[in-house]
């Protein structure tokens, strides 16, 4: 009896859908400072190819020089760019990031955290919004965005 227990027991821990670690590379993290005139809503995107990458860019620098810093060579046929992009803030201390990307059967997951401030904390006066672009192993599995 204990033997077959056993056996539907460990049958059951295998059937479970296994969650994949995807992991990512952060190639920028922080704050636009256009006032929202990047044309940025509060949005979630996933970049595939060379010429989806370098759009992006240009609608991210048309206020300020962002992608400066950037790391340039990336290779769309094994890579691609994930972005997380917060609403505007009319002040400082609020914070978007992608901490968790995970396959997950048909799916890949990226998990994403907000902060803000409390009431009470202090916080610089200025129009921000918050974002994090990271890259990933290319996939073709549908790629989700859970917040936490």
């Amino acid at each position: 009896m204990k033997l077959f227990i056993t056996i539907i027991f460990s049958l059951l821990l295998t059937a479970c859908p296994k969650n994949e670690e995807g992991g990512f590379t952060s190639l920028s993290k922080g704050n636009l400072f256009g006032a929202g005139d990047e044309g940025f809503k509060k949005e979630n995107i996933v970049i595939s190819s060379q010429v989806e990458w370098k759009s992006f860019l240009l609608k991210l620098d048309s206020a300020n020089k962002v992608s400066e810093t950037f790391e340039n060579a990336i290779d769309f046929s094994k890579e691609m760019i994930v972005v997380v992009v917060d609403k505007v803030r009319n002040t400082g201390g609020f914070s978007v990031e992608i901490v968790e990307a995970v396959k997950e059967g048909e799916t890949f997951l990226i998990k994403v955290s907000s902060t803000s401030p409390k009431p009470t904390d202090m916080v610089t006066m200025g129009i921000i919004q918050p974002y994090h672009i990271v890259k990933i192993n290319k996939t073709k599995k549908e790629v989700k965005f859970i917040e936490l």
